[in-house]
């Protein structure tokens, strides 16, 4: 990706760091519902065959599947058929799983599941 393109995510990263934990999962949410039309993962609301032409196919998705509700709340001004709102919604559902991740990975690597969930609880690990 050049730099151009990488605006748009950049922005998208650097708004859901100011969200709330909530809003941060309601935000995942609408981009995972948002690609699972885009990834073909799911059919078009009300349709029994996917849309076969990615344009037309991500218009739908953003005006449907909460594409646009997903770049409103993060500010993000594009078109329905804008081709890097699928890099950026896969970038925000990253960006939102990480904490989770590295959490499991802890707990992986040191044997002791039980230790860190109390930790995280606690508050002593991030």
């Amino acid at each position: 990706m050049i730099a151009a393109d990488q605006r748009q995510t950049r922005h998208a990263l650097a708004a859901l760091a100011h969200t709330t934990p909530g809003r941060r999962r309601l935000i995942a949410a609408y981009a995972e519902e948002y690609l699972s039309q885009v990834e073909r993962r799911r059919l078009p609301l009300g349709w029994n065959v996917p849309i076969t032409d990615d344009h037309y196919n991500r218009v739908d998705a953003y005006r449907h599947r909460r594409g646009d509700a997903f770049a409103s709340m993060l500010g993000i001004a594009c078109r329905a058929s804008d081709p890097r709102l699928p890099d950026t919604a896969r970038a925000v559902i990253d960006a939102v799983d990480a904490p989770v991740r590295k959490l499991i990975a802890t707990a992986v690597a040191t044997g002791q599941p039980n230790l860190i969930a109390a930790l995280y609880i606690a508050g002593v690990a991030a």
